[in-house]
């Protein structure tokens, strides 16, 4: 497979995994806010910005978009950058805005341009599907439509992803570009989950259940973590599920193996770098002493992330290292990049 397809199957597989994880949060976070005071609303949007790591635009930014999705009912939100919004706005210019990295219509715009250029070589499904779903996040009316019923809008973009999902895994070859896509869907799945934990952590005393499954319904792990742990509202089990659990599929520890799974099909002989930091990370994760890891599980989470991101990075130089200049794809802004 040439490199600069395998890149963009890589990054496809990213984008798309962005894209779902940020539909999921913002209508966690919102069906949280339906019963609770302007304030707390509030505090739980400033706390999805964080998680998502979306560079809020200043006042001078973009400031026709954004005036096409404020509202004039409050609570207002101030975001760190100083720009007064209310928080159903603040969600709709998560899901709707095109012009803002990360927002799901930019993640799915820059997933189709990817699979655009490798029409060739992917089920006309997944093609099809993709397009579909693009051409209607781009229609006029979607912005107003997720402002004033948001969490149909939620949901569809929930279910249309799902369906990208089901489209390369009942369809397509498990050849390099099949593993190339679920390495970086995995990836990136890797990493909001360790930033879901890192921003919700602090919030989860132990006290409140509704604090536990805001954390969980973000990533579609609630009736999973209550098979496993009868409904504990404890932060370490909380943790603990999110970060080792074996058989849940968002978990960190099942992403890195799966990751490993793919590096080794792509690599078979020897242990090129991206398998072996891989393993590192797994080995470290699986076999840790997790009760010394909550004594300070920030730095754990913030070593994991960095991990994460050199495992990205090495995949690129061993994998992509002969591809086209970076400048020339349409991946130029990577999904879940600091800010």
């Amino acid at each position: 497979m040439l490199a600069r397809h395998a890149e963009d199957m890589f990054w496809a597989g990213r984008y798309l995994e962005r894209a779902e994880d940020t539909a999921r949060m913002v209508r966690a976070t919102l069906l949280s806010t339906v019963a609770e005071s302007p304030v707390q609303a509030i505090d739980r949007m400033q706390n999805l910005i964080r998680t998502l790591r979306v560079e809020v635009p200043t006042p001078s930014e973009d400031v026709q978009s954004m005036a096409e999705h404020l509202t004039k009912s409050p609570p207002m939100l101030r975001s760190e950058a100083g720009l007064s919004i209310d928080v159903q706005a603040a969600a709709s210019r998560l899901v709707a805005l095109p012009t803002l990295a990360g927002s799901v219509v930019f993640c799915i715009g820059r997933a189709r341009e990817n699979f655009r250029s490798l029409r060739d070589q992917i089920p006309s499904e997944l093609w099809e599907q993709i397009n579909q779903f693009y051409l209607r996040l781009r229609q006029d009316d979607f912005a107003a439509t997720m402002e004033h019923d948001p969490f149909q809008t939620l949901e569809f973009i929930r279910v249309s992803c799902q369906t990208l999902n089901g489209a390369f895994e009942s369809s397509m070859s498990r050849g390099e570009g099949y593993r190339f896509l679920v390495l970086g869907q995995n990836l990136e799945r890797a990493l909001m989950t360790c930033r879901l934990i890192q921003s919700r952590y602090p919030a989860m005393d132990g006290s409140s259940y509704d604090e536990m499954a805001l954390t969980l319904r973000s990533v579609s792990a609630l009736e999973a973590y209550q098979r496993a742990h009868q409904s504990s509202p404890l932060a370490a089990d909380v943790a603990r599920f999110l970060l080792v659990d074996d058989l849940f599929p968002r978990s960190a520890l099942y992403c890195l193996r799966l990751s490993e799974t793919q590096v080794e099909s792509l690599a078979p002989q020897g242990k090129p770098p991206p398998l072996r930091r891989l393993g590192q990370l797994r080995s470290e994760l699986e076999y840790a002493d997790f009760n010394h890891m909550v004594s300070d599980l920030p730095s754990h989470l913030t070593a994991l992330e960095s991990g994460v991101r050199d495992v990205a990075e090495l995949v690129s130089d061993y994998f992509f290292r002969n591809a086209e200049a970076f400048d020339l794809h349409s991946q130029a802004i990577k999904p879940g990049a600091s800010s």
